[in-house]
């Protein structure tokens, strides 16, 4: 065997460590262009930023619909009653007193809508009704009959009694331009109104005519500090009385409020 002499085992491991450099090399530069690759790729900020902005600008209030919650007890009659009110938050109506609305809810195809309520959903709809009340209802039997009436209410405030019986239908009771309604647990409904000239009138369901009646109505005149009953003429009750008279009638009828549990209309 010749010997390998010192020289050529220097030559050698030159070579060796040539050839490991030249494969370093090759793997970083291999590196470096898979990540020129990566990096067009958006961050995951911008990922999560990016497809929300998108969806929040295709959404319109076009495509928004309301719609009604139905109890699970709620009677069918009343579910006619609660889907007009749907029909009428999503219809294109920011006015109640255009003649065609008007004329939908008198007798048209909403006519079990309370046309003060409708002025509080537009108002809910149109600007998400910031510090205003919701309108919510409840079932309650108030006329003792086992079947129950549908009681919605602006807020915690009753407006409005839906009533039914096979020979009449869906009836409602409610009076315009009055500052609220209280019904009581003896069944007498009170309405006061608003003013310096403040009425209270009081109803009571009567089974001979199926319907809520006015029983009496007193008033009080704030600025002359006179009391008044009697019937109405000229927008005024025709008949003086004195505070204690007022005082009594107003003990004959008012008992305890009832307490509901209010469910969202929408």
């Amino acid at each position: 065997m010749k010997k390998i002499t010192l020289s050529k085992i220097f030559i050698l491991k030159i070579t060796l460590l040539c050839i490991l450099s030249l494969c370093a090399c090759a793997k970083v530069e291999k590196k470096e262009n898979i990540a020129q690759e990566i990096e067009p790729i958006s961050t995951p900020l911008a990922l999560s930023e990016a497809p929300k902005t998108e969806i929040f600008e295709d959404i319109s209030s076009e495509q928004m619909q309301w719609q009604v919650y139905i109890c699970p007890d709620m009677p069918q009659p009343y579910i006619e009653v609660l889907k007009q009110y749907e029909q009428f938050m999503n219809a294109d109506v920011h006015d109640i007193n255009d003649e065609d609305v008007l004329a939908k809810l008198w007798g048209g195809e909403w006519k079990y809508l309370h046309n003060e309520l409708c002025a509080h959903l537009t108002s809910y709809r149109d600007n998400h009704w910031p510090n205003n009340r919701e309108i919510n209802y409840t079932l309650a039997d108030l006329t003792g009959d086992g079947f129950p009436e549908m009681i919605m209410a602006l807020g915690n405030t009753p407006d409005v009694i839906y009533y039914y019986s096979d020979a009449n239908g869906i009836g409602m009771e409610c009076l315009t331009s009055y500052f609220g309604m209280t019904i009581y647990q003896n069944g007498i409904v009170e309405y006061v109104s608003a003013g310096m000239y403040s009425s209270t009138t009081y109803v009571q369901f009567q089974e001979d005519v199926d319907a809520w009646v006015v029983i009496d109505t007193i008033a009080v005149d704030l600025i002359e500090d006179a009391y008044y009953g009697g019937n109405w003429v000229n927008g005024y009750l025709d008949t003086e009385i004195t505070k204690e008279e007022y005082l009594r009638i107003q003990e004959k009828y008012v008992t305890e409020p009832m307490e509901f549990e209010w469910i969202p209309l929408f």
